[in-house]
């Protein structure tokens, strides 16, 4: 009976209970493959993440320019571009007829017109100096950029260095600078009052139209430069990839340009306190209003400066997807995203 019992075990089971025991190995569990993605430009932590880089980038600006003072020099020559600018269109106003202070009686306009707002002379004399402006600005912006993008790379840079890479570029420079004059000058036409009806409805509708072509144009030159001077791209490249960079980064340019008017306004009210000190006697308000009027011009030369090596900082996290670690103060090149 038992051993009928044995073989129908042995028949339903399969079970030889003199069978030698198998060792067989512990089954080997794979994992699946793990996809890795670089870091991409506003990644993170979500919002605080970019507002954190916005931050870094306007701080670590200020740092950076403080342990190159070097770059200094560019605050010089892009001061000697504003001051040169302002002198010329002051006086192409001045010979226009038009008060260069309205309202006040410092400086009035010559006895007789020379050059009537609005003319064809006027509209070329408009359109050289815009062109001359905007071309030595963007050359030193250029210049500045690539100084800044040697310094992130862990390189010494100097001002020539800059300017050389600068000059292999000179073309598309001219070429945008010639989209920028001839913008400034078509504004110029439509805020002149000898060819529009100040205060009409047709003008200030066309006021508020060409205010967003300006915007996305000084906008566009936040990338176009850099992408120029750095990415050896032409200048319809550069204007299309400055297009995406702006999708990636802007809510860091917000942050940034945000924490630099701050801290500007700030120093700005500091610089006030003499003021409120001394007190506006009749004999100390001229030197005073000459001192603050100084902090102001120096502030934005500066400023130009802080700002150019932010568009570096920018340009180099937009296509890589990582912040240089110099903007945290460090002075080594490694980066985190």
């Amino acid at each position: 009976m038992m051993t009928r019992l044995s073989e129908v075990i042995r028949g339903w089971l399969g079970w030889c209970p003199n069978a030698r025991t198998m060792r067989t190995a512990p089954p080997v569990i794979v994992a699946p493959p793990v996809t890795t993605h670089p870091a991409q430009p506003g990644g993170g932590a979500g919002g605080s993440g970019r507002i954190d880089r916005g931050i870094r980038l306007a701080t670590g600006s200020i740092k950076i320019l403080f342990r190159n003072r070097r770059l200094f020099w560019f605050s010089l020559l892009a001061g000697l571009v504003m001051i040169f600018s302002l002198v010329i269109n002051l006086y192409l106003q001045f010979i226009s007829g038009t008060p260069l202070f309205p309202g006040t009686k410092l400086v009035t306009g010559p006895a007789s017109v020379l050059i009537v707002r609005g003319s064809l002379p006027w509209i070329v004399l408009t359109f050289t100096v815009g062109l001359i402006s905007a071309f030595l600005s963007y050359y030193l912006l250029a210049a500045l950029i690539a100084s800044v993008a040697l310094i992130l790379s862990g390189r010494a840079a100097t001002v020539r260095d800059g300017l050389e890479q600068a000059g292999n570029c000179l073309r598309p420079l001219l070429s945008w600078a010639v989209i920028g004059a001839l913008i400034g000058t078509a504004f110029s036409l439509i805020m002149n009052p000898a060819t529009t009806t100040p205060g009409s409805a047709g003008n200030i509708a066309l006021i508020f139209i060409s205010i967003p072509f300006v915007a996305v144009f000084y906008l566009l030159t936040l990338y176009v430069v850099p992408l120029l001077v750095l990415g050896n791209e032409s200048l319809i490249h550069a204007i299309t990839g400055s297009l995406s960079l702006f999708r990636k980064t802007w809510r860091e340019i917000l942050v940034c340009f945000i924490i630099f008017f701050l801290i500007a306004f700030a120093v700005l009210l500091t610089s006030l306190v003499p003021m409120i000190a001394i007190g506006f006697s009749a004999a100390t308000a001229g030197a005073i209003v000459v001192a603050y009027m100084l902090v102001m011009i120096v502030l934005l030369f500066i400023g130009s400066t802080v700002l150019g090596i932010a568009i570096a900082g920018l340009y180099t996290y937009g296509e890589t997807g990582v912040l240089s670690a110099m903007f945290e103060g460090k002075r080594d090149g490694s980066e985190y995203p």
